[in-house]
């Protein structure tokens, strides 16, 4: 046990003193051990030489009060691991926590826990870096042009692995060059509904600004009835090909807020719309544009695409529709026009005929 006498501060204020009683320390200190009292009034004893081991540290008596701190080094001679400069700087603050147990090693058992939960942290970082990059499929690492990864063969328009457009696979393709993609607000955004009660006897059908001849052979309907959600107020008008096939032509509008922010791009889009939706064209396999250019309707600019859309269907006889796409800058701010025709691949009868309605389309 240490002798009583007077040793630095634990708490480590600067030239102060602390009196050690030789099993506790005192709340007195001083800045002159060597002259100054114990605590009960007596002379102080010099500091011993050689004491047999370093007082405990500090305790607090209460909140605030003397800190916990560690143990100053022995009176004479330096601390051990300090590399023989004293004092409490260096490494020592790295062993404070827990008491060792009895028996010594208590540190070092602390140490090495310390660093074996440090390991296993960055191990479960790393593990899960790679388990993430795992379940996306490195698609960063095929965007950045990896050699040795597979091509995305969810791109309709990747004609790296064939000539005709396709991707070596049985996956559908779009058959344009475009790198256009539907979001999901474009697709079924829109409020298709017509704005009025559909008139069986209307000489016409007008909606989106736009307006076209009526067929007196064809039924009316209107774009939420038949899933066309990316359209604004579209009237259609229909005949059966055959009990589950229709060819139809109609107009409505397209809203601008819904990210169509040219002709040619709306057109790409709503086609796309079209052999994405299950309810349009199940069983799609594959588009073939026919026109896919600038044109003018009524003096106005717009942008046509045209396309035979093949579809493989065993509730279906048909192939698929020749189906027209036209968006028209009407130069209403917040819409475009937008027709719409399909007629069975193969009818020329029918085709000819949505062709006349193409030409007759007038604005406003």
């Amino acid at each position: 046990m240490t002798n009583a006498g007077w040793y630095p501060d634990p708490a480590g204020a600067p030239d102060t003193y602390r009196y050690w009683d030789g099993q506790a320390w005192s709340q007195m200190t001083t800045t002159q051990p060597s002259g100054g009292a114990r605590p009960d009034g007596s002379a102080a004893t010099p500091p011993p030489a050689e004491p047999t081991a370093a007082p405990p540290p500090a305790q607090p008596t209460a909140y605030g009060a003397v800190p916990v701190s560690p143990p100053p080094p022995p009176p004479a001679g330096p601390y051990a691991g300090q590399g023989g400069q004293g004092g409490y700087g260096g490494g020592y603050g790295q062993q404070w926590g827990p008491t060792p147990a009895p028996g010594g090693g208590g540190g070092n058992k602390t140490v090495v826990v310390v660093i074996a939960a440090v390991v296993a942290l960055v191990l479960l970082g790393v593990g899960g870096f790679f388990g993430i990059r795992a379940i996306v499929g490195d698609d960063e690492d095929t965007k950045a042009g990896d050699d040795s990864s597979q091509s995305d063969e969810s791109d309709p328009t990747d004609d790296t692995d064939g000539e005709d457009g396709t991707d070596g696979t049985d996956e559908p393709t779009d058959g344009s060059s475009s790198t256009v993609k539907p979001t999901g607000i474009q697709c079924t955004g829109g409020s298709p509904a017509p704005s009025a009660e559909l008139d069986p006897a209307a000489e016409q059908l007008t909606g989106g600004g736009l307006t076209i001849p009526r067929q007196p052979d064809h039924a009316l309907v209107g774009g939420d009835q038949v899933e066309l959600t990316f359209g604004d107020g579209l009237v259609l008008q229909y005949a059966n090909v055959d009990e589950s096939w229709v060819t139809l032509t109609g107009v409505g509008g397209l809203a601008k807020a819904n990210g169509f922010d040219d002709v040619a791009t709306a057109a790409e889009v709503v086609m796309q719309c079209l052999t994405g939706n299950d309810k349009v064209y199940r069983g799609f396999t594959g588009r073939t544009d026919l026109t896919n250019e600038e044109i003018t309707v009524d003096g106005k600019p717009a942008y046509r695409i045209t396309a035979e859309i093949r579809v493989s269907d065993p509730d279906v006889t048909v192939e698929g529709d020749v189906t027209d796409v036209i968006v028209v800058d009407t130069g209403d701010p917040g819409a475009y026009g937008l027709y719409i025709g399909m007629a069975a691949i193969g009818d020329d009868a029918l085709i000819s005929a949505n062709e006349a309605v193409i030409g007759q389309i007038k604005v406003g």
